[in-house]
């Protein structure tokens, strides 16, 4: 029989240790040593051994004891994963506004912060506008910035590899600030990553909203610039540059101009919502042209990636089912099968809500190895 070295038993004992932090991560209620053992199928003093290193390292917490009242013995101790140990952020930062969600490690809210009707063009006023939402969350949460694990950030931009800004036509200055680098130096004592909104979306959608156990799928961010973020196999396609759904790139499309279709001639988003609310036939029209536009651009991603559902997201989803309906007749004529639309479940959350689960991901594949 071969005897395990010194390294051998300590790669063991960590597995052990991810094997138990896995199980009570995932689970929703404290657990004894007794019901660990025979779910990761682990001896006793084996499971004992784990958790103790994993209490001592601040990842479990142990419970009072328990007793089952049915006579004399030693009360039962019970674990659970302490989920509110640390925090994880999501935040959406835009030209126009931010919002800024804190959770706890497993992604439940904790507190959301939102600055709207703001002006951001420059690469400065993104910094202090990002570092004042985060303050703010914080705040209402009663944490500190060294209580957070990791913070993801959706940017209106093309995200190279590296998290750093690409391409951007929308806040060109963010990019020659050097904005990612900024913001990274800025909060030092986190893990930050950067992505493209409309990407950070569809993670979202994916992991809480109207796509959760989609296998392949497309999201479509609607606001005055249309974006559209790609899961193929369960993980989100980013591409080579960062670029893959950036089908608005093609005029062809009308991505570009889509939204402007909800103003024509004159008046506003509002004004159209309010119209087809009343059923006015001018507002109907402009809805219909808008669906027109946004159908091209949908029905090509369908036609390269074939997906499971199509979510349509952001400023779009006050619209709801009388937006879907004569987009869902557009794309159909255009496609070879046809697709499930989906209005968008997390509706202006869905990019920070998206951070989060990007943080998570971070948190149990990088910093707790159990994914």
């Amino acid at each position: 029989m071969h005897e395990l070295d010194g390294s051998e038993v300590s790669t063991l004992r960590w597995i052990n240790e991810r094997a138990v932090l896995r199980l009570l991560f995932d689970s929703d209620r404290a657990r004894s040593v007794a019901e660990i053992a025979a779910e990761c199928t682990l001896s006793r003093p084996t499971v004992e051994g784990a958790l103790a290193q994993l209490v001592g390292d601040g990842w479990v917490l142990e419970s009072e004891p328990q007793t089952s009242g049915r006579g004399a013995g030693r009360p039962a101790k019970y674990y659970a994963f302490a989920d509110r140990a640390k925090l994880i952020m999501g935040v959406d930062l835009g030209p126009h506004g931010v919002v800024c969600t804190v959770a706890t490690l497993r992604g439940a809210v904790v507190a959301t912060t939102r600055m709207p009707d703001l002006e951001i063009p420059t690469g400065q006023q993104a910094l202090e506008a990002l570092a004042d939402a985060v303050s703010a969350a914080l705040a209402q949460s009663g944490r500190a910035e060294e209580d957070v694990i990791a913070l993801t950030v959706g940017l209106p931009a093309i995200v190279d590899e590296a998290g750093d800004i690409a391409l951007t036509v929308v806040v060109p200055e963010w990019r020659t600030f050097g904005l990612p680098e900024r913001i990274r130096a800025r909060f030092a004592s986190m893990h930050v990553i950067f992505e493209n909104d409309a990407n950070l979306a569809t993670v979202g959608e994916h992991a809480w909203g109207s796509a959760v156990g989609a296998r392949s799928m497309v999201n479509v961010l609607v606001g005055h610039r249309v974006g559209a973020g790609i899961i193929v196999d369960g993980r989100l396609t980013r591409g080579m540059h960062g670029a893959a759904g950036e089908i608005g790139a093609l005029p062809a499309a009308r991505w570009e101009s889509a939204y402007r279709r909800l103003t024509d001639p004159t008046g506003t988003v509002q004004d159209t919502l309010d119209g087809i609310a009343e059923e006015d036939p001018e507002a109907l029209r402009r809805l219909e042209k808008f669906a027109e536009d946004l159908a091209r651009g949908i029905a090509a991603l369908c036609l390269v990636l074939d997906p499971e559902v199509v979510i349509i997201g952001g400023g779009s989803t006050h619209f709801g089912e009388r937006l879907i309906e004569p987009l869902q007749a557009a794309v159909a004529a255009l496609t070879l099968f046809p697709v499930e639309l989906r209005t968008s479940a997390l509706g202006p959350s869905a990019v920070a809500l998206g951070g989060v689960a990007m943080s998570r991901d971070h948190l149990t594949r990088t910093v707790l190895q159990i994914a």
